[in-house]
């Protein structure tokens, strides 16, 4: 594990990792100013009499008004009721270039009280309990079973523990559970469960110490509660042992760095890092979930803000804004109940509506998903999201674009590393652009994911995958799953994955694709839906790619076709429709490409790739009257660079796939290598 990594990215972030506009040195009309020293009764018309709280400010601004926030932290939920005009926005910006933090924990005030075995306790009343505790901004674990540092959340080996065998539904058996000689009845489990594809929450219901047996509340999880991990026929084939748990309990506090809410006795515990007194420092709790909050305001600009243990939410929005802000711990939910319960609980951060943007924004360790955008016409561009999905959810994806409407979104130049499950989600209704995004170190707790994934693209036609880098990836790079039509992938490259992509439905469109996954039945995929009637299936067009195999593989979900075919042949060309795809054969990828060892990808000059492709209107016309290359990349022009403009902590954008390589291998929080997986 690279153990100074996250801490550092976490240092970084807040010491000026990511530019911010220079603002106006001297004050205009139509701006109200605020400070920590401010006063509510303050006019606020002047920086020398600005009010206390931004939601003061946001009370009386005017479309086409500014309000300008001088340097300091503040503690509250800014609810917008008020738009601006298309025209004239409203819009909250740092004072000049000050540091403007947007807390949603509080300060515990003490007095602190040292007890047996290193345990610190205040009184802090707080009714269900709090979600998260700080110590100088930096996220401590709650009482926990395997213990485990909240920077060492990717060491699997420490965050998790596996079931023994004789488990089944409502009892875990753990030898190691034993061994430990802690009491977790009370506490809360939090278990992947069969296929381990995502994570829920369960109530333990018993245990003793030195006890290797569980119980823990089952109601309702049979059947779909848990999506596809909980279905019998999937419990059946998976089993039961060696699923991932871990415990929170009050049993469990005994290691740096640890917290417990005693909710009934009104008491915090908490043993600090250091195992000194936590009174020199500043230990804040979780209090607030949003630091913006709007339904169905417009023209809204948030414009250079850092955003510490809250988030925005903007319900049914138009033009609205964020840009070259800041989202450390955006969201920390404790309880995973199942599917349905889930989608009414999340307070991730999101946006919907029509024509919002979000632009150059860093979003860092998200427990689920890193940023949701719902509707038409929205933008998510030149953002970068990493450590996001702590615990291996498939419904927490990084990014998430959910279409609502005929409009297209659009998702380019962002980047997103280490997440535990799918990069970019792309799902709804209605044509998406995802182009020029870099996606790594992806999938690292769910199994059966993809970087970037179309689910079901029966309503997204004309979307659009294109030019994206996808690799160093323990699942597929790119993917669409169900009933897709009218969908093209183009000049996406993959490397370094456990898995290289499927194009599954009706009729799609794969043009220059460059898939470099040397795995059996894990090459580059096409699954024909079986009742695709025969116009559509010659709709297809697979052409200019270059991939170790061209598989043909049917659907696992009722094809007719078991039993009359091979589950996977090879790809069979079709002319004018599959053609002009070049398989790599062992040992020839030095006739193929120009450096393959450092992994430039160009094709090699003269070489089977150069200039072999056929034209593609839009998409691969080919330069001065040559043919385009097959792959992903020309044989002359520079490579396309792939994610965004900047990186934190002042690191250099990797130029190349070999610097993109290295780059994923520095920030990548484990020793593993990319493993097989299952087949998708």
């Amino acid at each position: 594990m690279n153990r100074s990594s996250p801490t550092l990215i976490l240092l970084t972030v807040w010491l000026g990792a990511m530019p911010t506009p220079s603002l106006a040195a001297a004050p205009s009309a139509g701006e109200y100013f605020v400070s920590p020293e401010g006063r509510e009764d303050n006019p606020g018309t002047s920086v020398e009499k600005p009010f206390r709280t931004i939601g003061r400010a946001a009370a009386v601004l005017q479309p086409g008004e500014t309000c300008r926030i001088r340097a300091g932290v503040y503690r509250e939920t800014v609810q917008l009721a008020r738009s601006g005009r298309e025209d004239q926005p409203i819009t909250f910006a740092p004072w000049q270039d000050e540091r403007v933090i947007i807390d949603g924990a509080d300060v515990v005030t003490g007095p602190w009280t040292k007890t047996a075995g290193g345990i610190w306790t205040t009184p802090l009343a707080a009714d269900p309990g709090i979600e998260a505790l700080f110590l100088d901004g930096r996220m401590m674990s709650e009482a926990r079973w395997p213990d485990c540092p909240w920077e060492e959340n990717w060491s699997p080996d420490k965050k998790w523990a596996l079931t023994d065998e004789g488990s089944e539904l409502g009892r875990i058996q753990s030898t190691a559970l034993a061994r430990a000689g802690l009491d977790l009845t009370g506490g809360l489990l939090y278990l992947k469960l069969s296929k381990g594809n995502s994570c829920h929450t369960r109530p333990v219901i018993r245990h003793r110490a030195g006890d290797p047996t569980l119980l823990y509340d089952r109601t309702g999880i049979e059947g779909r509660a848990w999506r596809e991990d909980s279905m019998p026929e999937r419990i059946r084939q998976h089993g039961l042992a060696g699923n991932r748990f871990f415990v929170v309990a009050r049993g469990a506090l005994d290691a740096a760095g640890e917290w417990w809410h005693d909710v009934a006795r009104g008491q915090l515990l908490f043993i600090p890092p250091d195992a000194g007194d936590p009174g020199p420092h500043q230990v804040t709790f979780k209090q607030r979930g949003t630091g913006f909050e709007g339904d169905g305001v417009t023209d809204i600009v948030l414009d250079g803000l850092e955003f510490r243990a809250c988030n925005v939410r903007f319900e049914n929005a138009r033009r609205v804004i964020v840009r070259h802000c800041q989202f450390l711990y955006p969201a920390t939910p404790k309880v995973f109940p199942d599917a349905e319960t889930d989608r009414k609980q999340a307070r991730n951060l999101r946006i919907s509506g029509e024509h919002n943007g979000v632009e150059h924004c860093l979003i860092a360790w998200a427990v689920d998903g890193g940023l949701e955008v719902e509707g038409t016409d929205n933008r998510v561009e030149d953002c970068l999201v990493h450590d996001s999905n702590l615990h291996g959810r498939h419904p927490g994806p990084a990014i998430s674009v959910r279409g609502t409407g005929s409009g297209t979104n659009l998702v380019r130049h962002n980047t997103a590393y280490n997440c535990g499950g799918v990069g970019i989600y792309l799902h709804g209704q209605g044509p998406v652009v995802a182009g020029f995004n870099h996606l790594f170190n992806g999938g690292l707790y769910c199994v059966d994911v993809s970087a970037l994934y179309v689910p079901v693209g029966a309503q997204m036609q004309g979307t659009q995958v294109h030019h994206n880098w996808l690799h160093d990836l323990d699942g597929l790079g790119f993917r669409v799953d169900v009933q897709g039509r009218n969908l093209t992938f183009h000049h996406n490259l993959v490397w370094h994955a456990s898995a290289g992509c499927k194009m599954q439905g009706h009729q799609l469109e794969g043009y220059n694709n460059t898939v470099l996954v040397n795995a059996p039945r894990h090459a580059f995929l096409v699954v024909f839906e079986p009742e695709t009637p025969a116009a559509e299936r010659a709709a297809w067009r697979l052409r200019n790619n270059v991939a170790y195999a061209f598989l043909d593989r049917l659907s696992l979900r009722h094809d007719p076709r078991r039993g009359q075919r091979p589950n996977l042949r090879p790809l069979a060309p079709e002319p004018g429709t599959l053609d002009h795809n070049v398989t790599i054969a062992g040992h020839e990828e030095a006739v193929l490409f120009r450096d393959f060892a450092h992994q430039d990808f160009r094709p090699r000059p003269g070489g089977p790739l150069d200039a072999t492709g056929v034209p593609v209107p839009g998409i691969a016309d080919g330069k001065a009257g040559r043919p385009p290359a097959i792959g992903a990349l020309e044989t002359e022009a520079a490579p396309w660079i792939a994610g965004a403009s900047w990186m934190p902590g002042r690191r250099l954008v990797p130029a190349t796939p070999r610097a993109a390589t290295d780059l994923a291998r520095r920030l990548r929080p484990t020793a593993a290598p990319v493993r097989p997986r299952a087949s998708p």
